[in-house]
């Protein structure tokens, strides 16, 4: 399993759970890091599963489907051009496939976003908010990605009001 770290360079990272659920779902959750961090769209699209639900403190509704799972990352990217989600330590993973990784989202905002229907343009705003992110696998694919904040911190780092 690796891990970047604040300098970019991907380390080992210790992962619990032994048994061929925890090494396909870690597996598969390496694949889809990998993807995410670099921002390879193709990689990502291929550890996605056909079905897959994205929960994304990014987005008010679950985004479903691998094609709109992609967009929804690749708009997350025109809006925040440098993100990166270096893992704070290991992951743990359970016996039923699922990954809990303990992450920092940082970047700046430095596109388009919509909030409480209201448009914000960004500014270079840098953001800096620990969170979770929670993927569940299955068949060797990620079928569920969660990522959670401080939304209202978040918010607040990049300029917008909080209500």
């Amino acid at each position: 399993m690796t891990r970047a770290g604040t300098d970019g360079a991907h380390r080992e990272t210790p992962r619990s759970g032994h048994g061929e659920t925890e090494s396909r779902a870690a597996a598969a959750f390496d694949r889809w890091y990998q993807a995410h961090e670099s921002a390879d769209l193709v990689a990502l699209a291929a550890v996605l599963a056909e079905n897959v639900t994205v929960r994304s403190l990014f987005r008010p509704a679950p985004v479903r489907g691998r094609e709109r799972a992609v967009e929804h990352f690749k708009k997350t990217l025109q809006a925040f051009s440098d993100l990166s989600m270096p893992l704070l330590g290991p992951i743990g993973i359970t016996a039923m496939g699922v990954v809990f990784g303990e992450v920092r989202f940082a970047g700046h905002f430095t596109g388009f976003l919509t909030v409480r229907d209201r448009r914000y343009e960004g500014e270079r705003q840098p953001f800096d908010v620990s969170g979770v992110v929670i993927l569940h696998t299955g068949n060797d694919a990620v079928t569920s990605v969660r990522t959670l904040f401080d939304r209202d911190d978040w918010l607040h780092q990049i300029g917008i009001p909080a209500h």
